[in-house]
């Protein structure tokens, strides 16, 4: 194992000759379009024979692990579980919302999850994948909650939660997010240079992240980075195959529809 930004980067179970990446899709208990966007994201991937990756936040909060077992989080479980059965095989990592992931979801998903980063080959290419919260390097209270919050201890008892009071306490959670992401300088949002020459520092050609909510591409060093917008918002996501990539729409029938390559990424200092 190594580690980038004390993210633990575990290897793809096999290489992928086609990949079809999404991310932040924030699937909240009514499902709503970010359910459909994931399932279009299944549908594509099955029709061109290729392997899902959902890089963090999947969910718009996970806190109890009594959560698989009911609503909408069983339904996806399911329809991860359905996907590998026929075929298509599907990793994802763990994000802010949804770190709290566990064996559980594994056990009825099928999944290959991590809960740090993955890396392999995909598309021909050695390709490291990110959540992209330890880029933001910058968001100071962030980095020191997030390093509170992910204690083996409170990570126990938050998976050991009554279902009710879990998802009172994920609400709570997720307003004071909500507020604090609204003050302060916007720019500390924003990964940092030397957060993303650290991650191609140790030697893949290709990094793809999400966590900022916006569509970017670009080059540093020797490497290129993809950054995925948020899954609920836009049905997008980055199709890698024989060497490239692109940014694809999504669609109902599990069409790929090519998109234009995005502006680069602002980095902060």
């Amino acid at each position: 194992m190594t580690r980038v930004l004390g993210t633990r980067i575990e290897p793809l179970r096999a290489v992928a000759e086609r990949a079809l990446l999404v991310s932040d899709l924030h699937i909240g208990s009514d499902g709503g379009a970010a359910l459909a966007h994931l399932r279009w994201a299944i549908a594509a991937a099955a029709a061109q024979r290729a392997t899902l990756l959902v890089l963090g936040d999947l969910f718009d909060s996970y806190v109890s692990r009594a959560q698989v077992r009911h609503g909408v989080w069983r339904e996806v479980a399911g329809l991860f579980a359905r996907a590998v059965a026929d075929g298509v095989p599907v990793a994802m990592l763990v994000g802010n919302r949804d770190f709290l992931l566990g064996d559980e979801f594994v056990a009825a998903s099928r999944v290959q999850l991590s809960r740090g980063g993955l890396r392999g080959v995909l598309g021909g290419v050695d390709t490291l994948l990110l959540h992209g919260d330890e880029l933001c390097q910058n968001d100071l209270p962030y980095q020191r909650a997030k390093r509170w919050l992910r204690q083996p201890w409170l990570r126990w008892l938050a998976r050991h939660l009554p279902l009710r009071l879990a998802f009172a306490v994920a609400e709570k959670a997720r307003r004071k997010s909500r507020m604090v992401v609204a003050t302060g300088d916007q720019t500390r949002f924003l990964p940092s240079r030397a957060a993303v020459a650290a991650a191609f520092g140790n030697g893949a050609s290709r990094l793809v992240f999400g966590h900022i909510h916006r569509r970017a591409h670009g080059r540093l060093g020797g490497g290129e980075y993809w950054v995925l917008p948020a899954g609920d918002a836009e049905a997008i996501g980055v199709w890698l195959a024989a060497g490239e990539a692109r940014l694809v729409r999504l669609s109902a029938g599990g069409d790929l529809t090519p998109e234009p390559t995005p502006p680069e990424c602002p980095l902060s200092a």
